[in-house]
């Protein structure tokens, strides 16, 4: 097969899925081309909480909402979070609330599943929009346009290639553009329990001798409240957790949070994933720009890598809508525009999740001392207080 598109997309997670649909909203034709996934399933189990929890930034909402995907997310399976407690290794919390910050609701929990399943259904009828089963294996550029070779063995010619493919992106490294990472020698253990006592649309956070540990609000399990954990753990600390049966792990967790929410169930079997760091020389290249996990890997303390995503999804559509009769899609000039209006977002955001992964992870008096005082100093300083929730909101 050869065939010509004006944009190819590679990767069919939620940030590629997003820019595959608000491409074919604006009229071009796109190639989302990934291996299709069994794992999506249309009908979810009410009782199956995913283990993958994403807390959505409004503005991460506000353009799932532009691409008219937001209505299409089952309602019952969303949870506001309305407010924020932080705790360190001592003191009162650092406490932040939809309230101070004039907001409805700091931001939306939603399940991976969920929300792929929703954008998924939205691109199966987006015209224009052709799902490509395959793999990207190499890609030449030429100053018209970007022949993309899968590994199947067919032949995409189009005007931009959209780097969705992960951390590991095979476009990226096709592109010639040089990646740095930096292994945090730690693990993401996450893992979804039943607590005893209402969240109330809390998200917990406590950053301790062991990591950095967060609980964060689900909706209702048949009928029980529930809340997702993500503990980020040194390695070591990160195999002996995953080695503990269930229940005893849902103890060791409820004393870790001091019995915030009181005794905990476990819903599923906890999962670790090793955290690194992943920035890139440049995030676009001739008739490639790069999105999501493709383009930067943050500690995920923050909660804040698929926002970061998806405003480069937002951001590249915006480029895209405004740009000039005479210019493609694919025109090194519109690219570079996407890529300086990105650079401040995620240096600011790598350079926070970084430093405060590195402070955290230092077990010296000195230490600890500078990190309480500085959560303290946040906490009564209103000002800053609300620039970190404006952050936040994206």
């Amino acid at each position: 097969m050869n065939a010509n598109f004006d944009v190819a997309v590679a990767g069919s997670g939620v940030a590629g899925l997003a820019a595959a649909l608000g491409c074919a909203q604006q009229g071009l034709s796109v190639a989302l081309v990934a291996p299709v996934s069994p794992g999506a399933s249309r009908t979810i189990d009410k009782s199956a909480i995913d283990d993958r929890i994403y807390a959505l930034a409004p503005a991460s909402v506000e353009l799932l909402t532009r691409l008219k995907v937001w209505p299409r997310l089952n309602a019952d399976r969303l949870q506001a979070i309305v407010r924020m407690c932080v705790f360190g290794d001592r003191g009162d919390p650092l406490n932040f609330d939809a309230y101070t910050a004039a907001v409805e609701r700091l931001a939306t929990i939603v399940e991976e599943n969920e929300l792929a399943r929703a954008l998924q259904d939205a691109c199966a009828y987006a015209p224009g929009l052709e799902r490509i089963d395959s793999a990207v294996d190499t890609m030449g550029v030429t100053p018209q346009a970007a022949v993309v070779r899968l590994a199947d063995r067919r032949e995409l010619s189009c005007r931009l290639v959209i780097a969705a493919d992960g951390a590991d992106s095979a476009v990226r490294a096709a592109a010639g553009i040089s990646a740095d990472e930096h292994r945090y020698g730690q693990t993401a253990v996450v893992a979804n329990f039943v607590c005893e006592r209402a969240h109330q649309g809390t998200a917990f956070q406590w950053f301790t001798d062991e990591g950095v540990v967060a609980l964060l609000p689900l909706p209702l399990v048949e009928g029980d409240p529930a809340v997702s954990l993500v503990w980020s753990a040194r390695d070591a600390l990160g195999k002996e957790l995953l080695a503990m049966d269930p229940q005893s792990f849902a103890v060791r967790v409820a004393a870790r949070s001091a019995h915030t929410l009181g005794k905990l169930a476990p819903l599923n079997a906890a999962r670790g994933f090793p955290l690194r760091r992943l920035s890139v020389a440049a995030m676009v290249a001739p008739r490639v720009a790069l999105i999501g996990d493709a383009a930067h890997v943050v500690h995920p303390l923050a909660g804040q890598g698929l926002n970061l995503g998806l405003q480069d999804v937002s951001e590249l559509l915006a480029v895209l809508a405004a740009r000039e009769t005479k210019r493609d899609c694919g025109d090194l000039v519109l690219l570079r525009r996407y890529a300086r209006a990105r650079a401040e977002p995620v240096s600011l955001m790598r350079f926070t999740t970084d430093g405060l992964a590195r402070l955290f992870g230092i077990d010296d008096p000195l230490a600890r001392n500078l990190r309480n005082t500085g959560l303290a100093l946040v906490n009564r300083v209103g000002p800053l207080k609300r620039a970190l929730i404006r952050q936040a909101l994206g």
